[in-house]
C-alpha cells in the first residue's frame, strides 16, 4: 500500500469514527429509553429507531473493511427484526445481552486503529450465540412462522438470511469531513480550531504591549505638537485594535462551544449499569444538556460528573428495602439540570433524594485527619461542616473499596472546578438528599488576574479567587490555636505570609512610616485564607500558559502570563497554595501547643499479614516494612486468630481465600471477640464479585482491595487512613 492510500485509509478511518460514535450513542439512548419505559406507546418507534442504528453501522463498519464490528450489529439487527416484527419481547435477558454488545461495540470502536485488539473473536461468537439464544422461542413455539435469521458460512456473502427491509434512510455510505449537514455545518478537526485560537490568544499580549507604550507616550507627552499627533492616532489604533481582537476571540470560542450532551449522553448507561451493581432502581433525569460550553472545559468536566453520579448512588441513594422503609417510593431520583446563567457562566447542579449528608459522620473524619479540632467543630455551621468533604481524607463511607472511601474523589472534584475557574457547593438534608451547584466560566482562554508582589518577586493571582483586599495592621491580628487569624464580617479568618508558603525568604521591605500591610482574602471550597503580600497592583488581563516540560510540575504554580511589558509572571495554584497555607497552618499548631515529639518517644506501628500464598505474603511484608512498619505473618487465619490472642497489632492484613479459616471467618472472629473488636481489617483478595465485597462489608472488614488491582500506594494510603 502506498502513501496515498495510507493516507486516504486513515482519513476514512477517522470519518468512520466520528460517524460510528454518533451511532453507538444513538443504540445505547435507545436501549435506555426501551428499558426505562418497555410498555410505552414509542416503544414501537424506539425499536425502529434503535434497528436502524444497528444497521447503518453495520453498513459503515462494513465500508472499511471491520468485520468483526459487522458481524455483531448484524446479530444484534436480527434480533431487533424480530422485536419489530412482535415475534418476540422485551425481556430483562434481552436488554443485558444488548448492553454487554454496547460495551464491546464501545471498545472495538475505539480500537479500530490498532493492531492489537483486546476483544477477541471467540468473544465476539459468544457474544453472537447469546443473541442466538433471545430468538429461540420463535423456533420452538411457532410453528410456520418465517426461520429467524442465520449467518451464511461463505465470507463474501456477510448478510442476513430474510435480512429486514430498511427503506431509503440507510446510512451505509460515509460523510466526509467536509460534507455538509442538514443544518448547513461543517466537521472542522477541533485541532485546526485550537491552532487559530492560540494565534488569536497571542493577540492579546500585542494589546498589552501596546496599551504599555501609550502610557508610556503619556508620560513624555510635551507641547511638540507631532508628537501629540502621534499619540492621538495610537490611542484610536488601540482601541479599534482591542476591538478586533476581542470580536475575534469571541467568533472562534464560539466556533468551540460544545453541547453538554457530548458528555451527558453516556450518563444514562454508566447510571443504569451501576444501579443494577448495587441493586438500587433510579429515575435518572437531565434538563439542558443542550446548553453550550468550551470543549476545553467540557473534556475537564467529565471525569468530575462521572464521580459525582458516582457519589450519589454510592453514598446517597438507598436500596428499594430502605426507601420503603423510610417511607420513599422504591425508586429514587437522581437529576442533572444544566442552566447558563449568564452570558459568561453556566450552573450545573447535580441533586439526589437520598439519604443526606450526615455531618456527625464529616466531622468525625476531619477530626480524625487533623482537619478539624474538635473544640471548632463545634462552632461550624452546616456550610462549613459541608464543605469538608471536598477537603483530601475526608469520607463517610465505613468502608474502603478500590473505587470508594478513600476521601479523594471529592477533593479531585473541587480541585477540578476551581483549577477551570469556577466553584463548588453543597446542600444536603438528612432524609431528602444531597445537591451539589457548580458554577462554570462559559469560556476559557484569557483570564483576569491580580498582580502582586511577594518580596522581590511578582506573581499573579486569578481574579475570581479574590474576595477582597484588606489592609491589616499589627492589632487586628489574634491568635486561635496557634495560628494567627483576623475577623472578616464576624468570622475567624486564618492569616498567612504570601513569602513562608511560597517558600521565599522573609527580607524586611516595609515603608518607612507604614503601619498596616495588604492582604488578598482568597476562598477556595468555602475556606476563607487572607495571604499578605507586599504590594497589590490592579488588575492584568492574560492568558495562562502552561509551564516548559523541561520544568515539569512546579508546585503552587498553574502556568505563566506575560505582562505588557514583556515579562513572564507566574500565575498561582490556587487550590495547591491553600493546601500548602494549611500545612504552614499544622506546622505553627503544632510547635506552639504540643511540640515535636523526640525519636525516643515514637513507636512503629505493629502490622499481622494473614496470607497463605509466600510470594504473596513476602510481598505484602517488603511493602510494609519499606513503609516503616513492623510485620508479623500467619500462613492462615487460624495461625493469624492465635496471634492476636498473644500479642497486640494495630491492623491486621488478610486474604480471603486460606485453609483452616479464610479471612471473612477471620474478620468475623475478630468483631465478636471483645479485645479485638475495634481492631481494623483490610481485605486483600483476588475475589472481585459485588457480592463478596458485601460479604467483606458484612463481616466487618474496614476495607477491601482486589489483587487484580493492588498497587503499593493503595495498601500504604489504606493503612494510614485507618490508623
Amino acid at each position: 500500500m502506498d502513501s496515498k492510500q495510507e493516507a486516504f485509509l486513515k482519513e476514512l478511518l477517522a470519518d468512520f469514527k466520528i460517524e460510528a460514535a454518533e451511532h453507538h450513542q444513538a443504540i445505547i439512548n435507545g436501549l435506555i429509553d426501551l428499558e426505562q419505559n418497555p410498555q410505552a406507546e414509542t416503544s414501537p418507534q424506539l425499536i425502529e429507531t434503535t434497528f436502524r442504528e444497528f444497521h447503518s453501522l453495520k453498513g459503515a463498519a462494513r465500508a472499511v473493511n471491520l468485520l468483526d464490528i459487522e458481524r455483531l450489529c448484524m446479530s444484534a439487527e436480527s434480533v431487533f427484526h424480530l422485536l419489530k416484527e412482535q415475534k418476540i419481547s422485551l425481556s430483562k435477558e434481552i436488554f443485558d445481552v444488548f448492553h454487554k454488545v454496547a460495551d464491546t461495540l464501545q471498545i472495538m470502536l475505539s480500537e479500530v486503529e490498532k493492531k492489537e485488539k483486546s476483544i477477541r473473536t471467540e468473544a465476539i461468537k459468544t457474544l453472537q450465540r447469546r443473541l442466538e439464544k433471545c430468538t429461540l422461542t420463535v423456533r420452538q413455539t411457532s410453528i410456520g412462522l418465517p426461520t429467524p435469521p442465520t449467518f451464511k458460512s461463505d465470507a463474501s456473502e456477510r448478510q442476513l438470511i430474510s435480512e429486514p427491509e430498511t427503506g431509503s434512510t440507510s446510512q451505509d455510505e460515509l460523510p466526509t469531513a467536509e460534507k455538509l449537514t442538514d443544518s448547513g455545518s461543517v466537521r472542522i478537526p477541533t485541532k485546526k480550531l485550537n491552532a487559530l485560537l492560540n494565534q488569536a490568544e497571542e493577540l492579546i499580549s500585542a494589546k498589552s504591549t501596546l496599551q504599555s507604550h501609550i502610557n508610556d507616550l503619556r508620560d513624555i507627552r510635551s507641547p511638540d505638537e507631532s508628537l501629540y499627533k502621534l499619540y492621538n492616532n495610537m490611542s484610536q489604533f488601540q482601541r479599534s485594535f482591542t476591538r478586533m481582537i476581542d470580536n475575534l476571540l469571541v467568533n472562534i470560542k464560539t466556533t468551540l462551544l460544545y453541547p453538554f450532551s457530548t458528555v451527558l449522553d453516556m450518563m444514562p448507561k454508566l447510571v443504569r449499569d451501576l444501579s443494577r451493581e448495587q441493586n438500587k432502581e433510579i429515575a435518572f433525569n437531565i434538563l439542558g444538556k443542550e446548553t453550550e460550553i468550551d470543549r476545553r472545559i467540557l473534556e475537564e468536566m467529565k471525569d468530575p460528573l462521572i464521580h459525582l453520579i458516582r457519589n450519589c448512588i454510592d453514598h446517597g441513594l438507598e436500596t428499594p428495602e430502605e426507601r420503603i422503609k423510610e417511607g420513599k417510593p422504591p425508586k429514587g431520583s437522581l437529576s442533572i439540570f444544566i442552566i447558563q446563567e449568564t452570558n459568561q457562566q453556566v450552573m450545573i447542579i447535580v441533586s439526589d433524594d437520598g439519604c443526606g449528608i450526615r455531618k456527625e459522620k464529616v466531622l468525625a473524619s476531619a477530626i480524625k485527619n487533623g482537619i478539624v479540632t474538635e473544640e471548632a467543630s463545634l462552632k461550624m455551621t452546616d456550610q462549613q461542616v459541608f464543605a469538608l468533604i471536598f477537603r483530601s481524607g475526608i469520607s463517610t463511607s465505613p468502608f474502603i473499596t478500590d473505587l470508594s472511601g478513600r476521601g479523594l474523589g471529592m477533593a479531585i472534584v473541587s480541585e477540578k472546578v476551581v483549577k477551570l475557574g469556577g466553584s463548588i457547593s453543597v446542600d444536603s438534608t438528612i432524609g431528602k438528599g444531597t445537591t451539589f451547584t457548580i458554577l462554570l466560566p462559559l469560556t476559557l482562554s484569557t483570564f483576569h488576574g491580580i498582580p502582586v508582589r511577594v518580596q522581590d518577586q511578582l506573581f499573579i493571582i486569578p481574579t475570581n479567587s479574590v474576595d477582597l483586599a484588606v489592609r491589616v495592621s499589627p492589632g487586628d491580628i489574634k491568635t486561635i490555636e496557634g495560628v494567627p487569624a483576623i475577623s472578616l464580617d464576624g468570622q475567624m479568618v486564618g492569616l498567612v505570609y504570601m513569602n513562608d508558603v511560597l517558600g521565599i525568604p522573609y527580607r524586611r521591605s516595609k515603608k518607612e512610616g507604614d503601619t498596616t500591610f495588604p492582604a488578598l482574602v482568597m476562598g477556595a471550597s468555602l475556606r476563607r485564607i487572607a495571604f499578605v503580600v507586599d504590594d497589590v497592583m490592579g488588575e492584568q488581563e492574560g492568558i495562562v500558559k502552561d509551564l516548559t516540560p523541561i520544568l515539569g510540575k512546579v508546585r503552587n504554580l498553574a502556568g505563566v502570563t506575560i505582562l505588557g511589558s514583556g515579562q513572564i509572571v507566574p500565575v498561582l495554584n490556587i487550590p495547591e497554595l491553600f493546601e500548602s497555607a494549611a500545612q504552614i497552618s499544622s506546622d505553627t499548631s503544632v510547635n506552639t501547643v504540643i511540640g515535636r515529639m523526640s525519636p525516643e518517644e515514637t513507636k512503629a506501628q505493629s502490622i499481622l499479614v494473614a496470607e497463605d500464598s509466600i510470594t504473596a505474603r513476602s510481598l505484602i511484608r517488603n511493602i510494609l516494612e519499606t513503609a516503616g512498619y513492623i510485620v508479623q505473618t500467619a500462613v492462615d487465619g487460624e495461625e493469624a486468630f492465635q496471634f492476636l490472642q498473644k500479642e497486640w497489632f494495630d491492623l491486621l492484613v488478610s486474604d480471603v481465600e486460606m485453609p483452616r479459616m479464610n479471612g471473612f471467618e477471620l474478620t468475623s472472629r475478630i468483631r465478636e471477640d471483645q479485645k479485638l473488636s475495634e481492631l481494623p481489617v483490610i481485605l486483600v483478595t483476588a475475589l472481585e464479585s459485588a457480592d463478596d465485597r458485601q460479604r467483606g462489608m458484612d463481616a466487618g472488614a474496614n476495607a477491601y482491595i482486589n489483587k487484580s488491582s493492588f498497587e503499593q500506594s493503595n495498601l500504604v494510603e489504606t493503612i494510614h487512613r485507618l490508623i
